[in-house]
């Protein structure tokens, strides 16, 4: 067996940077999104030091950190998301967790959070576009609608149904999935 060979300067350079992203899903999802930057570098193991040789500054970090989290939730779309809220799992409607005004209030403070958020949703509908297409052709949504509409109200749904949770307003996922997919089913032939 041969020995291992030590982490090049770059790889280490990428653990680094990928363990302050790491520390700052956990916390955001635990804490919300005002955790210090020392909470996040503590978590993660480095310094600020650290911290700024990856990431401009805390906006920069909040970017990159919405693009892993928009990605890991694209994977599995919609379904997912109600899956994940009744788990308790979803990091936007978690206890604690990050709050749906947060995010709004962090693109309101910065154009760039802002224009990343808009091309995530953007993204998530192209995605759920073609999820929804692949369905329509299958026989199991609709196909007397617009696929890209049906993307966007499913997009604004879980938005909605994150907001309406933000506030406390009780939501019966169970029956709300159900009466969506209700909406969605293709009308049986007389």
């Amino acid at each position: 067996m041969s020995p291992r060979r030590p982490a090049t300067r770059e790889e280490t350079k990428q653990q680094t940077r990928a363990a302050l992203i790491d520390a700052g899903i956990v916390l955001f999802a635990s804490q919300g999104l005002d955790v210090s930057l020392d909470a996040i570098c503590d978590e993660a193991g480095f310094t600020r030091g650290a911290f700024y040789v990856h990431f401009a500054d805390r906006d920069a970090f909040l970017e990159v950190v919405m693009e892993r989290l928009g990605a890991q939730f694209l994977e599995g779309t919609a379904a997912r998301f109600f899956r994940a809220v009744a788990a308790n799992e979803y990091p936007l409607m978690r206890e604690g967790g990050v709050r749906p005004h947060q995010l709004l209030d962090a693109c309101a403070r910065s154009p760039a959070i802002r224009k990343r958020y808009v091309a995530l949703a953007e993204e998530s509908v192209l995605r759920l576009t073609k999820i929804v297409r692949a369905d329509q052709r299958a026989g199991k949504v609709r196909d007397d609608m617009d696929a890209r509409s049906i993307a966007t109200i499913l997009l604004a749904a879980i938005i909605g149904v994150q907001t309406m949770n933000d506030l406390r307003m009780p939501v019966d996922l169970a029956r709300t999935g159900l009466a969506t997919l209700g909406l969605l089913s293709p009308k049986k032939r007389a």
